[in-house]
């Protein structure tokens, strides 16, 4: 899956024979779906408040971004060589899912006073307890899938940022620095561990997202830089669903629809169509990525992985090609 040293790949036309003919793209739906899409006026970027997150201007946002998004993967449970079920329990009264769940689990740390704990040093150092801690539920337990696979990452992120002499604001300020300040960014995030391993830069590219989009514009981003996809696995079960791709392979079809755990090649088929299917949504919509990812995202509420769609609910209901039973690739992996 690795096709170059680093995301200069990202910046270029992708190479032929990474492409997997199983899963093609259907153009004519993306050009309905991107047309749709692009009619909406209330398809716009989140800006990462709220209460889930950091309030603006606090000097432990830059820290706790950095060390939270690197998380940002695996929030299921596997049963049978199939997919179990979503990640969901309740913290501090609230019931969370995945994601959700994550974001409020770091923010902990920042209420009670504990901001040391962000630091790339404090992640390097990192005990099992510490992360049990973290993820603590209200009823004691620890609902957090592969913890050991987490703090693994954690690791990896805190030995590499002080091997390197790097902090969260060392590396804003280097790629700020930059006349291409996002290519700069992820050239830096490419030598850290929890970033640097997936070459579609899943949680790079959020991580940029988050930083360009929060009030203190951490990142700056010029107003014509092309920004790739974020492929997570709710937004390969929305390009399926959907109908922006075909899976013309019926083999394959039969385990995305069974929920079967995938070879990574197979896994690779659907996340490469679906980052070039939202490349074109982009593109042809006229939104930012970063409006297209939080429609997409915000769609897992209405297209859930246990229960039917609520199709009367989503704006994209009027262009949906409404096939429910296909899945997103279930794969355990770092990346989302």
């Amino acid at each position: 899956m690795i096709t170059a040293v680093g995301p200069i790949a990202l910046w270029d036309a992708a190479p032929e024979e990474i492409r997997d003919p199983r899963v093609i793209l259907n153009v004519g739906q993306i050009a309905r779906v991107a047309g749709w899409i692009g009619s909406l006026p209330d398809v716009s970027p989140f800006n990462f408040t709220g209460p889930a997150f950091p309030p603006e201007g606090h000097p432990a946002a830059l820290d706790y971004f950095f060390g939270a998004t690197l998380q940002q993967f695996g929030f299921w449970e596997e049963s049978r060589g199939r997919y179990g079920a979503p990640m969901i329990a309740q913290m501090g009264g609230v019931k969370s899912k995945g994601s959700d769940y994550l974001w409020r689990a770091y923010l902990r740390k920042l209420t009670s006073d504990q901001s040391h704990f962000y630091l790339p040093s404090s992640h390097a150092d990192m005990s099992r307890e510490d992360m049990l801690d973290l993820f603590r539920s209200d009823d004691g337990s620890d609902p957090m899938p592969v913890l050991d696979l987490r703090l693994a990452q954690a690791h990896a992120y805190g030995k590499d940022m002080v091997s390197l002499g790097l902090s969260p604001r060392s590396v804003v300020e280097r790629a700020n620095a930059s006349e291409e300040s996002l290519h700069a960014f992820l050239e830096q995030l490419d030598h850290i561990g929890g970033y640097k391993e997936d070459p579609l830069r899943k949680k790079g590219m959020l991580l940029a997202i988050i930083l360009s989009q929060r009030p203190e514009c951490f990142l700056h981003l010029h107003e014509d830089v092309s920004i790739p996809p974020i492929i997570d696995y709710y937004l390969m079960r929305s390009c399926l669903r959907i109908g922006l791709l075909d899976v013309v392979d019926a083999a394959l079809e039969e385990k995305l629809i069974g929920r079967e755990i995938l070879q990574s090649e197979e896994e690779w088929a659907v996340r490469y169509a679906a980052y070039e299917a939202i490349q074109q949504v982009v593109e042809r919509s006229g939104k930012s990525m970063g409006a297209v990812d939080w429609f997409f995202f915000n769609a897992r509420q209405r297209c859930p992985e246990m229960t039917d769609p609520e199709c009367a609910r989503c704006p994209v209901d009027p262009v949906c090609a409404h096939r429910k039973e296909l899945f997103q690739p279930v794969l355990r992996t770092t990346f989302y």
